[in-house]
């Protein structure tokens, strides 16, 4: 990755470009904290945050009188919620206090990503870069709402990148001790940054003659070190489970859906990642809601005559931008952009590659876990290819200016959606009110028979009351005497609160029915409580309460 950048100190990389670097960050703070409101808590959001508010946990080493939570779920690590655990103290749980800070590391993970492009290209692709990506409605939106998680990957993914190239161009061993340090962590985050790590290696075979003449062995015991430090509590994890490697049995399915028909399904889902569509009825609602809401503030009332002066626009036009930049390679092959762009081009496709025979790549918040990589191929592409043309700056400025414009065109289609259809599905925000309800009550448990609330009320209300969840089916023949008689004294407690979906938004359908119908051959009634609707008026949840039912 040679490049005039590359004689640059540190300073004067982030000099040179954070007159583009910061503004974008800005950028994209703003963005993302307009929609910081707009939808509920679902439990994925809320599950890294759950442990500092239960004495529950999927798996942590004791420490005095204190258990130390290491993992959420096999895949999963508590990184975030140790980035975290200050805030609380500071900060009453919200959905600000979740958002807000992911928010802040996707602005931080820009400013990076502008350094990265900088040092391997220059200036003007490190401005494109930044453009691209502040504006990406999927990045901004799996940020804002970080269900994945992603935010810590891409974070972390950038990082290692800018530290191994300044390792590359420097020759210096710290930052490729710290390169593999932030690799290390980002695989305790989530195991499966095992997929980007898999495109990484495959990509940097391109400098193998130039790795081969830097890397001592020092150099490289230490970073196998560093990456094994920073990946430690995974480690320890699935080698405390029995069995064993817990992580890798966890995902029984890998490989299984590798077809033609799912390899088919998880590039359709690559592409609406790309272009911006995926989270369309799924993050929000479409054109249904009972109660079309008007808009009320003036940034409202901006992004509904924004909408209707430009009309629907539901993709981006990242699409071709990104097959032109394809297109551009054998023109650039004797350029400095060539190693930057076929790194990314081998990285992407080998990390999807692996992603989807691992059984990933079936959800957006799979498919994003690819970025910046094609954002970066896009900037060098364009940068080097504007440096050739007449009037290329002129031309490369009003490219970059129309694919931004268009993904804000994107973003402001959910701003949209948000104000006048409301949320959708897990991201309704009829939780909100139904936290701060159940908060006031004197209740001793919180029961839920439904998927979709257990982590996000353990946050919202941090843990008072506490929740649990109920089994399905409830109090079926194959239980236990044990479970059956701790299923029993969750039914004669009369002052725990059950709260059910109602029946159009139960996540497993039918699964009131199973409960009344099991409570009742048990010899309980249900006492009806409440109702809660979200902004647009659907009524999405109910409480209730059991009681014995009287002799016959």
């Amino acid at each position: 990755m040679r490049g005039r950048a590359a004689s640059h100190s540190l300073p004067g990389t982030f000099k040179s470009y954070l007159p583009w670097g910061i503004p974008c960050a800005l950028l994209f703070v703003l963005l993302g904290s307009i929609f910081v409101d707009y939808a509920g808590v679902p439990t994925d959001e809320g599950i890294f945050a759950a442990p500092l508010f239960r004495a529950w946990r999927f798996f942590s080493i004791p420490l005095g009188h204190y258990h130390v939570p290491l993992m959420n779920m096999s895949y999963n690590g508590t990184l975030k919620t140790w980035l975290y655990a200050p805030l609380v103290l500071l900060w009453r749980p919200s959905a600000a206090l979740l958002r807000i800070p992911a928010i802040l590391m996707g602005g931080a993970t820009i400013l990076i990503f502008g350094a990265l492009l900088h040092r391997i290209h220059g200036r003007r692709a490190a401005s494109i870069g930044c453009v691209l990506l502040a504006t990406d409605t999927s990045f901004l939106l799996m940020t804002t709402f970080d269900w994945g998680p992603v935010v810590l990957q891409h974070l972390l993914l950038v990082a290692a990148l800018y530290l191994a190239v300044r390792w590359f161009q420097t020759g210096a061993p710290i930052p490729l001790t710290g390169a593999a340090f932030c690799c290390g962590l980002a695989l305790w985050d989530k195991a499966v940054f095992l997929w980007i790590f898999a495109g990484i290696l495959a990509g940097s075979l391109l400098f193998t003659p130039g790795i081969r003449r830097r890397l001592t062995w020092r150099q490289a015991l230490s970073s196998a070190a560093a990456l094994c430090l920073g990946a430690l509590p995974v480690i320890v994890y699935n080698l405390s489970t029995q069995p064993k490697f817990a992580t890798v049995r966890s995902n029984p399915r890998a490989g299984a859906d590798w077809t033609f028909a799912e390899l088919g399904n998880k590039l359709q889902i690559l592409r609406l990642t790309w272009n911006g569509a995926a989270l369309f009825g799924y993050l929000v609602n479409e054109d249904n809601a009972p109660q079309p809401r008007a808009p009320d503030s003036q940034l409202e009332h901006l992004s509904f005559t924004l909408r209707s002066v430009a009309g629907l626009h539901r993709r981006n036009d990242l699409f071709p931008a990104l097959w032109v930049a394809l297109l551009l390679v054998p023109c650039l092959w004797r350029t400095r952009a060539r190693q930057p762009v076929l790194f990314c081009l081998i990285a992407t496709v080998i990390a999807w590659i692996f992603m989807a025979m691992a059984g990933g790549g079936g959800s957006a918040h799979h498919e994003v876990l690819l970025w910046p990589l094609p954002h970066l191929l896009l900037a060098a592409a364009f940068a080097e290819a504007s440096l050739h043309l007449r009037f290329g700056e002129w031309l490369l400025a009003a490219i970059v200016g129309f694919l931004a414009i268009t993904n804000v065109l994107v973003t402001n289609q959910y701003l949209y959606q948000f104000i006048r259809n409301g949320a959708g599905g897990v991201w309704t925000d009829a939780g909100f009110p139904l936290a701060a309800a159940l908060e006031q009550t004197s209740a001793t448990q919180i029961v839920l028979n439904d998927w979709g609330l257990n982590d996000s009320l353990c946050v919202l209300d941090e843990g008072k009351p506490p929740v649990r969840q109920a089994d399905d089916p409830f109090l079926a023949a194959a239980e236990s005497p044990e479970q059956k008689q701790e299923n029993l004294r969750i039914l004669e407690d009369e002052n725990a609160i059950w709260v059910e979906h109602t029946p159009p938004y139960e996540s497993s359908a039918g699964i009131n029915d199973r409960l009344l119908n099991a409570a009742r051959r048990a010899g309980f009634a249900p006492v009806p409580l409440a109702t809660y609707r979200d902004r647009n008026g659907r009524t999405i949840f109910q409480t209730l309460r059991f009681v014995r039912s009287p002799a016959r």
